[in-house]
């Protein structure tokens, strides 16, 4: 049930369509609306924030590069062609596609990577499966079109696994993940807000973060993917849960069905084949079930006069039954994983190389912390302020009552995020756009932001900030996550961009961007390689 259908009273009326009331608008409202006089039909009747969210993915659109250039990338989609075509996980052949095709360019690529080899002798490859699982379906119909495309005598359509068909394939595939993942956490958010704030959490954090560089610009990164995954689990957790607090904070508790516990199982797997450390999401089913044991516990009935209390309070049996199914379904998606570790590396866990970059209870941990946070040239609230007032917001829905549960296991979510980033040796992610371990944790901030704004404009005092002025900030936020991104792919080369440099991101935003606007319009539409260029 969303926010707005909990609280359809004559007071607070719905402010958006919903399927048992009918669309209507005060004159004020209508002003805004002109649009809907010649939308068809199904369209009015769409979420006004879905279609606001879509209107922004069309809008975008012209920023998506399917091309793939950069390590992470190569190794995702190395998968594929591997199992598709040779039915193994030996990548020699496909790292030496690449570096094949520009040796000057992919030379570093040879020294770190085809010629790095793992324990079992074979070229390294940190990159988890679940990227590829996803791409799966687009890569075969890519393969369809490759085979009609080549037997039609287009030269591009070379049914090798590597060709324009293909590269389209994954890239398009990450660009609809990222967007089915704005969707989810739009709809999780709806939960806790009306959809105009639910709508402008979600749009302000995808424009004003590195969320729009990675779905768009690179989408063969796993980044994209990760925000799909995520978003629809927390989505999926919150829709079956079968617990309810009132908005005075009353709980009334109850245990969501076991084959909704196995169906997050699954689900959680796959998010952590996707990237291994989101797998940390899940966290947010422990602390459910530790607050739902913990609280029938506490109402367990009292003995009788004389009587013990029972050990096994009611309801536990049922939700240890329900946690183990969860595990069940945890560890059956998790098998291809195995799987393929052990093919690739002798053995089911990940690359060596991976282990010894993570140093989990390191004294440098808590100074990593606070740097991946605000540290001048590596935090996140430096490359992307907007994610400051996004968690504030989350930090107070700890104070709403009946949704104080959801805002800590959001925080515990994004704690565990942080945390497992700071246990990297490579914790900066130098030459990275923004700390983009962080991305796919993005409905946390959605969440919050959209709530931080929703409060602000409910405000009764003297502190109230109209719609207008609260779009005006996020606006300001997009333009200059833009300034940056045009900085990143088109100003800096090598050592500039192992380091946002604060200093001189405001300088050249006022300096240089303005006079590199028609330039990167024109590489954007005729040179869209010459992009991102290390």
């Amino acid at each position: 049930m969303s926010f707005l259908e909990q609280r359809e009273t004559k007071d607070n009326p719905p402010t958006s369509p919903t399927p048992e009331t009918k669309m209507e608008t005060t004159p004020s409202q209508s002003r805004w609306l002109w649009a809907y006089g010649w939308m068809p039909a199904w369209l009015r009747k769409m979420d006004r924030g879905i279609l606001a969210l879509t209107i922004v993915f069309v809008l975008t659109l012209p920023l998506f590069t399917p091309r793939i250039y950069a390590s992470d990338e190569i190794k995702y989609f190395s998968y594929l062609h591997s199992i598709f075509f040779d039915h193994d996980v030996d990548f020699t052949n496909e790292y030496s596609y690449f570096y094949n095709s520009d040796p000057v360019k992919y030379a570093d690529f040879k020294a770190s990577v085809i010629n790095k080899l793992n324990e079992k002798g074979l070229p390294v490859n940190e990159g988890p499966v679940g990227s590829a699982i996803l791409w799966t379906p687009f890569y075969g119909i890519a393969h369809v079109a490759a085979l009609a495309g080549n037997a039609l005598g287009l030269k591009s359509f070379k049914p090798d696994g590597f060709s324009t068909p293909y590269v389209w394939a994954v890239t398009l595939a990450s660009l609809l993940y990222g967007f089915a993942g704005l969707i989810f956490s739009y709809l999780l958010a709806r939960n806790f807000m009306p959809s105009f704030w639910a709508a402008f959490g979600t749009i302000t954090v995808w424009l004003a973060s590195p969320v729009i560089f990675y779905m768009s610009l690179t989408p063969p990164m796993s980044h994209a993917n990760s925000l799909f995954m995520i978003s629809l689990w927390l989505w999926l957790w919150y829709r079956t849960r079968e617990w309810r607090f009132d908005k005075d904070g009353k709980f009334t508790p109850g245990v969501r069905r076991g084959s909704m516990w196995l169906l997050l199982g699954v689900l959680g797997g796959l998010t952590a084949m996707v990237r291994e450390q989101d797998g940390t999401v899940l966290i947010v089913g422990a602390v459910e079930s530790l607050f739902l044991y913990w609280h029938f516990w506490r109402n367990r009935p009292a003995p009788a006069s004389g009587g013990k209390a029972a050990l096994i309070p009611p309801g536990w049996l049922s939700l240890f039954g329900r946690n183990l199914v969860f595990l069940f379904g945890l560890a059956f998606s998790l098998v291809p994983q195995f799987i393929v570790y052990a093919a690739l590396n002798g053995h089911p866990g990940p690359s060596k190389t991976v282990g010894d970059k993570l140093q989990f209870f390191s004294l440098e941990v808590p100074g990593r912390l606070l740097g991946l946070l605000g540290d001048p040239d590596h935090g996140l609230f430096w490359w992307a302020p907007v994610l400051l007032p996004a968690l504030v917001g989350l930090v107070m829905l700890v104070w709403r009552k009946e949704f104080r549960l959801v805002a800590i296991v959001l925080l515990f979510a994004f704690f565990a995020e942080l945390y497992i980033s700071a246990s990297f040796q490579t914790w900066t992610m130098k030459g990275s756009f923004g700390p983009r371990r962080l991305i796919g944790i993005s409905p946390a901030y959605i969440v919050g932001l959209g709530f931080l704004g929703w409060w602000l404009s409910q405000l009764k005092t003297g502190w109230k900030i109209s719609k207008r002025v609260l779009v005006g900030l996020a606006t300001l936020f997009i333009i200059w996550n833009f300034g940056v991104i045009i900085q990143f792919t088109t100003l800096r080369e090598g050592d500039s961009r192992q380091g946002l440099d604060p200093a001189r991101v405001v300088v050249d935003q006022f300096t240089k961007v303005p006079g590199k606007l028609i330039d990167t319009a024109e590489r954007f539409l005729f040179k869209r390689d010459s992009f991102y260029k290390k």
